[in-house]
């Protein structure tokens, strides 16, 4: 498996991260700090925090464990030379086809299906299902029990929120979110905010 994991966050979502990542058997050396340079030095979640500059001399990599739009973060990663892990919890159930790239962490209880590509940093969480010949792009997000149907696509930092599901063969444009719950019957362009059964753009937080 090559050097320590660190994890690029020090929030309440790094918490999460240590625990996915720990269950893969990856042995965790520290947290990184992308935001708040105060927190160096310290202690959080039982780790200590080092800067994102501090890169060690072996294969060491990291994660991004930060919420919302991570494409910034991901890109100081890797302007500061990490490399990233690939983080699959072993509850999850991930085809022998599927590609996972560089940076993507796979929940428990996430299915991910024949001839299926998750992109790097993308985040498939606990109990979301990713159906045969799907492509999630970089940065991409699906919640909790988001649900992506075959020959669909989500594009890069796009996000399915909690219980949200794409029908066959959609794309959800980069940057999209979709709200929770809503069902998308018809591709959703990039930037775009879309709710509801079926789901319709809105405005707004």
């Amino acid at each position: 498996m090559g050097g320590a994991l660190y994890i690029a966050g020090t929030g309440s979502f790094a918490a999460e991260l240590i625990d996915i990542a720990g269950a893969a058997s990856f042995e965790i050396a520290g947290l990184l700090e992308l935001v708040d340079e105060s927190r160096v030095g310290q202690e959080i979640h039982g780790l200590p925090v080092l800067a994102i500059a501090a890169r060690p001399a072996d294969d060491s990599k990291a994660i991004l464990a930060v919420g919302g739009d991570r494409r910034e973060a991901g890109r100081r990663l890797e302007q500061t030379g990490w490399g990233a892990a690939t983080v699959v919890h072993p509850a999850a159930h991930v085809s022998e086809t599927a590609e996972l790239a560089p940076g993507a962490v796979v929940f428990p209880g996430a299915v991910i299906g024949a001839h299926a590509r998750i992109g790097r940093h993308a985040l498939v969480s606990r109990g979301a299902l990713v159906g045969h010949h799907v492509t999630i792009g970089d940065y991409a997000t699906l919640g909790p029990g988001a649900n992506v149907a075959g020959w669909s696509e989500v594009g890069a930092g796009g996000h399915l929120a909690m219980g949200s599901i794409v029908v066959n063969g959609k794309r959800v444009g980069s940057g999209s979110l979709v709200a929770a719950g809503a069902v998308v019957t018809a591709d959703v362009e990039q930037d775009e905010r879309v709710q509801g059964v079926p789901a319709r753009p809105y405005r707004g937080r």
